[in-house]
């Protein structure tokens, strides 16, 4: 009998809802199961009150939450009060009764000090989110002001702010009514951008990253691309463009002019950097660079570097010089003496490059380039000097969303070639290469991630045993098909690595990312080479490993350790590798 009277009083809407926030309970004859939920999300976690004054303390602060929370949510007429439920221990209570919620019925907008033309009256009408009918949520009342105001200044009204809003409501509507009050200001349009003088960089430069022109418009996303540009620049500690707070002249229409401010703090003008890596089939090495910034006051860098390692020794100077002929477009000059010792060739080179490099936008780039290169070296095939000239195109694409250790999305890039060789070989031939990665994210927060490589290239124009070495594809080792000797997968002759005009290689990873600094990786990779340009699938060596990874602000220090799953006379069974940053 007794279970259905109380049935009854809850079909008919009058026995209490009652809910337990951590210590306070929560009781409300109106308010929905939902609604009190979402109260009891909003109440601080406490422990249990062990005197009654205390759970008197701890109930007065659960119901001014509750209020405050109601109130944000439309619910203006919202009851709540508190009390202490005997023990022991005692416990802090509050009830709620929420009231009707109430909804917007009429938006308003008012113009202080000034006048809008009708084509900017009507793209903040097209600002306006908040609709009749909606229910009045205070952070929406809010959020639509800053998007009046953010329209506004994109405008070109930098100064313009909002006055206090003017609400009124009606109880037995259950609405309200909002008035937006803006205040313009004057129309502002760029002047003159002004550099401090002690600026070493020259102005020419300095110019090329203003995005936008004297006499425009002022624009608020413009100015901030103007100082995301310097930043970029990295040769400034302290970057920032601002507008003039005074007027230098007034424009035509009534608005003003004002000059645009820059201030900058130089970096110190050189870099030291250094790097290690070791692996069982290439052994160790050492690389090390200096760095000179703003060498010719034109913001390039001049970087001398030198990689010696058990098979290769190498001393460059790379010239870079960014916004060479407009914004995002760089002049990259490079000069190498390379000396390789290996199981496959021995090689003695020099060569000389130039490229133009264009950063299309912030994930598509393009370059072109050529190349001089004059090289003695000798193979299984004899020994040859060659004298190579050659061009160059490439493009990349990248979505992901970390340039050192990436979790989502994908990159692409590829690259074209034309060479011809003379000397004691005179030929001509073709390469394209490109390589797919893509990195998906499997568990929350991005702990699991798999990820993918395909890579692969072609040789056309010139048999293999005349191709120079610079220009073969080899594949095995820490860059490569990890679990093989360096250049070892791929044909041979006289029991040494030739390399070849095809390459094929494929790797998938999955990666744990734990809740400190370390990492773990299991890992697949395939490669194959061939003597001609397409790759047999058939005949793709497989290898499998696992690693740890150690992040650093740098990017994460990479232990490889790896085996060949289908392992053949003289091949060692492991392979390990240390390095810094993810295999791809």
């Amino acid at each position: 009998m007794l279970r259905t009277a109380c049935l009854l009083a809850v079909l008919a809407g009058t026995a209490p809802l009652v809910a337990s926030a951590e210590s306070v309970r929560i009781v409300s004859d109106t308010a929905s199961e939902r609604l009190v939920e979402r109260i009891s999300g909003q109440l601080a976690e406490t422990d249990p009150a062990e005197t009654v004054f205390e759970a008197r303390r701890q109930a007065r602060q659960a119901a001014r939450r509750a209020q405050e929370y109601l109130n944000s949510r439309g619910y203006f007429d919202a009851e709540v009060s508190h009390s202490v439920e005997s023990g022991p221990p005692p416990r802090p209570a509050i009830k709620v009764e929420p009231g009707p919620r109430y909804r917007i019925a009429e938006t308003r907008r008012r113009i202080i000090g000034g006048e809008l033309s009708p084509e900017d009256e009507a793209r903040l009408a097209r600002a306006m989110t908040i609709e009749p009918g909606d229910f009045a949520i205070a952070d929406n009342v809010v959020s639509q002001e800053a998007g009046l105001i953010a329209v506004m200044r994109g405008l070109g009204y930098a100064d313009a702010e909002a006055l206090e809003r003017r609400v009124s409501g009606d109880r037995e509507d259950g609405t309200i009514s909002i008035t937006y009050r803006l205040k313009p200001g004057p129309r502002v349009r760029f002047g003159e951008v002004i550099f401090d003088d002690g600026v070493r960089t020259r102005q020419p430069y300095l110019g090329r990253l203003i995005p936008f022109e004297e006499g425009d418009v002022f624009s608020p996303d413009k100015l901030s691309e103007f100082n995301g540009r310097l930043a970029n620049t990295r040769l400034y500690e302290v970057s920032s463009a601002h507008l003039d707070e005074t007027s230098s002249e007034p424009t035509a229409e009534g608005g003003e002019v004002r000059d645009v401010i820059v201030t900058l703090t130089e970096r110190d003008r050189y870099t030291v950097t250094a790097g290690a890596s070791v692996s069982t089939s290439e052994g160790p090495g050492v690389t090390a660079s200096l760095t000179r910034r703003n060498a010719t006051r034109r913001g390039d860098t001049l970087t001398a570097r030198a990689t010696v390692a058990a098979q290769q020794r190498t001393v460059g100077v790379d010239w870079r010089i960014p916004n060479a002929i407009a914004f995002d477009k760089a002049l990259v000059f490079s000069a190498d003496a390379i000396r390789d010792e290996t199981d496959a060739f021995d090689r003695e080179a020099v060569t000389l490059s130039g490229a133009y490099e264009v950063r299309h936008s912030k994930s598509f780039a393009y370059s072109l380039g050529v190349a001089s290169e004059v090289t003695s070296e000798e193979d299984a095939f004899g020994q040859r000097d060659l004298q190579i000239l050659s061009a160059s195109a490439g493009a990349r694409l990248d979505r992901s969303d970390d340039p050192l250790d990436p979790t989502r999305g994908w990159r692409a890039n590829a690259r074209a070639e034309p060479a011809l060789a003379t000397g004691d070989e005179d030929t001509q031939f073709f390469t394209l290469t490109g390589e797919l990665t893509g990195y998906q994210p499997l568990w929350k927060e991005d702990r699991l991630v798999a990820a993918g490589r395909i890579r692969s290239g072609f040789v056309y124009g010139a048999d293999i045993d005349a191709l120079p070495v610079s220009r073969r594809f080899f594949a095995g080792g820490g860059g490569s098909a990890r679990g093989f000797e360096f250049q070892s997968v791929g044909p041979e002759e006289d029991g040494s690595p030739t390399g070849g005009r095809g390459l094929l290689e494929i790797s998938g990873e999955l990666r744990w990312r734990g809740d400190g600094q370390l990492g773990y990786v299991a890992f697949v990779d395939a490669a194959n080479v061939s003597r001609n340009q397409s790759p047999n699938l058939g005949d793709l060596r497989y290898s499998a490993g696992f690693g740890v990874r150690y992040r650093t602000v740098v990017g994460p220090i990479r232990f490889d350790i790896a085996t060949p799953l289908d392992r053949q006379s003289g091949e060692d069974p492991i392979q390990i590798y240390v390095s810094i940053g993810q295999a791809f």
